[in-house]
């Protein structure tokens, strides 16, 4: 360290400006320390901008306001039973979890109400209550009906539009109120510079970070207490998408910088990584993302009631209508005697009738295209069987990138039987099979019912006897990964040997999630990226100076 040039000096520089880097710099400033924001896009806002804007807050001031109860001891079981099913353990005092793991909840549950309150309390943000489609009901978890969750509702919030009042699921307009905080703060933010290594001190500590500006120059910037990442994950990074992921992934709507940087810069100061396998995981449209391995969005919402989603062989295997998260997951099954991953692609089915009311829904219809609007991912056939025939011609477009991946002989046949199955569903109101729109957050998401539709479940109305039928080709993406440097309860990023490395901390999608495997709700991604953001601002600013030489 004694040998190096700083060309830039701060307290405390913050990388990335999405909801962790934003949260993070605004407490970091909040509690005196000067600080500095370094991006490697050329935009502000990281992947946050392109999200619904939802973060997910238990206890959070708006429910108690309303009388609502979220008790510490059952919102942990709750977050314990998705993030850990294979440890969850109700009988014990951490759930099953060990005391790394429950810590990192518990300080999620304990942190997330008054970095939110902090925020309002700086003019940074203001939240207003997530509201389904009728603007009556607070939004349910996504594991609302299980017995786990004694606040199902609630939780989930959106930034309030200061003009009018009113909330809006916008990351453009959360993003746009924690920007304008962090500009009228004068916190200098460096957009296109990327974080490429970590400066040490004498004792192994971190004194400062390194950047490549445009691409080209090199810059040094001592740190006089903390380096705090919040740079996003690895979506974009096709080759630790194939190494670490649990599944096979094609891209996802993370931002094109969000290749992993975190992981190879932390590591080679010692990191430990956790997480690795996990991500926030959401179906995308196969075609577009080829083309674009960032598109503009992933498929939150499946539209549709005369719809249903199929596999290779022309079954269904799940719920269509349930959260994206777990919808995302039937991609990855192994079929262990063919050796092949039978549902590498689904299919989305639907008819005339689903494709004229959906198309005409502004916002909610993708990945059926607004009326009019060019649609080359689309598949068209009048009857079934033309249908078929022309997925298969395109999956032989596509063989080359899809590891050759074809129709099973037997795919009309089943999906003649699907779709009667499913209609005979429709008109009862019960899917025996896989129980589509039995729970609060299926109804919630899929609005009300469409017009004509009369049937006692909403989510399902019978397809058409005759064409013209429609298919789009899923794959499994992601929103974001979630896997990255361990860190504890404080936000500091442990080594090897899980001790912290001095000044260096960590929060948002570029590390291990206390989340881990599971998707507690709405917002479960950009809630604990603004609470560990506000977590290590405070640990970070208590860190000792570091003197130079």
């Amino acid at each position: 360290m004694a040998d190096t040039k700083w060309d830039i000096e701060a307290d405390v520089a913050v990388v990335g400006t999405g909801a962790a880097g934003s949260s993070a710099a605004l407490f970091s400033h909040e509690k005196g320390a000067r600080v500095v924001m370094l991006e490697k896009a050329r935009r502000y806002g990281g992947t946050t901008e392109k999200s619904g804007g939802v973060f997910h807050t238990p206890n959070n001031s708006i429910m108690r306001a309303m009388g609502l109860r979220d008790e510490r001891e059952d919102a942990i079981r709750y977050y314990a039973r998705l993030a850990y099913p294979t440890l969850y353990n109700p009988g014990d005092p951490r759930f099953g979890l060990n005391e790394h793991q429950y810590s990192l909840i518990a300080a999620y549950y304990d942190n997330a109400a008054p970095a939110i309150d902090g925020l309002t309390a700086m003019k940074a943000l203001q939240a207003a209550p997530w509201l389904e489609f009728d603007g009556q009901r607070m939004f349910p978890d996504y594991f609302a009906h299980l017995p786990e969750n004694k606040a199902p509702r609630g939780r989930g919030l959106i930034p309030k539009d200061p003009e009018t009042g009113q909330g809006v699921q916008s990351g453009f307009e959360l993003i746009r109120q924690l920007k304008a905080a962090v500009e009228k703060r004068g916190i200098p933010v460096m957009l296109n510079h990327r974080a490429s290594r970590l400066l040490l001190d004498g004792h192994g500590g971190v004194a400062g970070v390194e950047g490549i500006a445009e691409g080209k120059k090199t810059i040094s910037i001592r740190t006089r207490k903390a380096v705090i990442f919040g740079s996003g994950g690895f979506t974009q990074n096709p080759e630790m998408r194939l190494d670490y992921l649990r599944g096979p992934v094609y891209g996802g709507c993370a931002v094109p910088t969000n290749e992993g940087d975190f992981v190879h810069i932390a590591a080679a100061v010692g990191a430990k990584l956790a997480n690795m396998a996990n991500a926030w995981w959401a179906q995308t449209v196969l075609e577009e993302v080829l083309q674009n391995p960032s598109p503009p969005t992933d498929i939150f919402v499946v539209p549709g009631d005369s719809m249903i989603q199929v596999n290779k062989h022309g079954r269904r295997v799940m719920s269509e209508k349930f959260v994206y998260n777990e919808r995302t997951q039937v991609h990855f099954g192994w079929d262990p005697v063919v050796g092949e991953y039978k549902n590498l692609f689904l299919f989305m089915i639907y008819d005339q009738r689903t494709a004229d009311i959906w198309s005409s829904i502004p916002g909610f219809g993708y990945p059926i295209p607004p009326k009019g609007s060019p649609a080359p991912h689309v598949i068209s056939g009048r009857t079934v069987e033309e249908l078929a025939g022309a997925i298969d011609e395109r999956l032989t477009r596509l063989a080359g990138r899809t590891g050759g991946f074809h129709l099973d002989k037997s795919f009309v046949a089943n999906l003649r039987d699907s779709l009667s199955r499913f209609n005979q569903y429709a008109e009862s109101g019960v899917d025996l099979e896989f129980h589509r729109g039995e729970t609060p957050v299926e109804l919630a998401f899929h609005g009300p019912a469409a017009p004509g539709n009369d049937k006692p479940n909403r989510t399902m109305y019978p397809v058409s006897p005759t064409g013209p039928y429609y298919a789009i080709i899923l794959a499994g993406g992601t929103l974001d990964t979630k896997g990255g440097p361990k860190i504890n309860a404080k936000a500091q990023v442990l080594d090897r040997d899980d001790r912290p490395i001095p000044g260096l901390y960590g929060a948002g999608n570029c590390i291990g999630s206390p989340a881990a495997q599971g998707y507690w709700a709405g917002g479960g991604t950009i809630g604990p990226a603004l609470t560990f953001g506000y977590i290590a601002a405070l640990n970070a600013v208590l860190e000792p100076i570091k003197e130079e030489g």
